[in-house]
């Protein structure tokens, strides 16, 4: 039985690691067992020099960031947005057109998408139809948001603030929030976690044999890898406490800005903590060549992100059916109930992505979450749904019975939208 004993001394955590002979792992390098340190920060060297390196989902990060901006800019077009997803070209900050591409990485993983080419290319396409029909139907025929009528069934249009196309979608939503699914969590748990439980890049772990010119072995700089798609768009005060809550400073768009939406609903405080102590004891473990803790931690890792898209595909759900309820034809017209459900559409669309650890297999296989999206399209899409709440709380439970949190858990109102 393996048994983590954590303590603080001189500003780190550290971590003994204890292994019976029934636990140890052959492909390992050890002898059974193993001793590491945990550091505070995600912070690891080699010779005197970081060890860490994440720039590529940096940028990658920072050009969806600017993609999403230009979902709401009347001046734009289809082939400069494209430009910027297909060929990680054309961004206003220059620094972001270096080689590295969004679209190259949405539903890229090995462990669901490498030999799953046709489902990979009809993904990429839902999202060039993001694109393509923001411009087309809206961005390209007015002037400004101030042009834009007032949106109704089976008419694209403005409600309140937001675009809204013909079912009430507001299509920047589904374009973000799938993405979060798509492109971060996917290549998270999916895809650079997975290979470091490939035997080929331990086997040049084990030898030490580093990556190029680089301070790092191939399986570290998959690690850093991963958690540069959680962590990477933060700054350096967010880094230094990525496990604390930053509502205020976080700047990212995708995944970690939902890990602190999470963490602020009461019923889940201390997730942010548990994916980011995981982290940082699984990249240990790797450097220790303790492959068993290092597995341990990526499966904590897979089932808390997971987690965390569940969660609130259930609270947006719920929140835009609340609203609805609550204050009728008003939710609507002021575009806040259509705004929760596009977002949750978006995150149910990512369900798609998950790992449940005990399986291998996403949580909602690609049939189950065709069948939630087919629902939410039916018809006049939002504006059905809106005359049929029950189906929104349906799927809510539907849901979180996949999980293990329940919908009144998920739908609780957290401190920042």
């Amino acid at each position: 039985m393996k048994k983590l004993s954590v303590i603080l001394l001189g500003g780190l955590t550290l971590g003994f690691v204890s292994c019976g002979s029934d636990d140890s792992d052959d492909t390992t390098g050890n002898d059974g067992g193993s001793n590491f340190t945990v550091p505070d920060t995600y912070v690891f060297e080699r010779n005197n020099e970081s060890s860490v390196s994440f720039s590529g989902q940096t940028t990658r990060l920072k050009q969806g960031a600017e993609i999403l901006a230009d979902f709401t800019d009347f001046s734009t077009t289809a082939a400069s947005i494209d430009n910027k997803f297909s060929n990680g070209e054309g961004f206003a900050d220059t620094s972001l057109s270096n080689g590295k591409v969004i679209k190259s990485k949405v539903a890229e993983s090995v462990d669901y998408f490498s030999s799953n080419s046709v489902e990979q290319a009809e993904i990429r396409a839902d999202f060039d139809g993001y694109i393509t029909d923001q411009v087309a139907n809206l961005l390209s025929q007015y002037g400004s948001a101030d042009d834009v009528p007032v949106a109704n069934k089976g008419i694209v249009g403005k409600l309140g603030s937001r675009l809204v196309n013909e079912n009430g979608l507001e299509l920047n939503q589904a374009f973000n929030k799938g993405l979060i699914g798509a492109l971060t969590l996917d290549q998270i748990i999916n895809d650079y976690l997975s290979l470091t439980e490939e035997q080929k890049y331990r086997d040049l772990h084990n030898a030490g044999t580093l990556d190029g010119d680089n301070d790092y072995t191939l399986l570290e700089h998959y690690w850093d890898e991963a958690y540069g798609y959680l962590y990477g768009a933060s700054d350096a005060d967010v880094l230094a406490n990525p496990n604390t809550r930053h509502l205020e400073t976080v700047v990212d768009k995708f995944l970690y800005k939902y890990v602190q939406r999470v963490e602020g609903d009461v019923d889940f405080e201390g997730i942010a903590d548990d994916i980011f102590q995981a982290f940082k004891t699984g990249r240990a473990a790797l450097v220790a060549k303790d492959y068993a803790e290092s597995e341990k931690q990526a499966d904590i890792i897979r089932f808390e992100l997971s987690k965390v898209i569940g969660i609130r595909a259930v609270y947006y759900l719920k929140q835009g059916a609340k609203k609805i309820a609550d204050n009728g034809k008003d939710a609507i017209d002021d575009g806040s109930a259509f705004h929760d459900w596009s977002e949750g559409y978006g995150f149910i669309y990512s369900l798609r992505f998950t790992q449940n650890p005990d399986t291998g297999l996403p949580y909602f296989n690609k049939a189950e979450v065709d069948a939630f999206i087919d629902a939410l399209d039916a018809g006049d899409g939002f504006w059905d749904l809106a005359d049929d709440l029950a189906k929104a709380d349906k799927m809510a439970e539907d849901i979180a019975a996949r999980f293990d949190f329940t919908v009144a858990e998920a739908e609780s109102t957290d401190a920042a939208k």
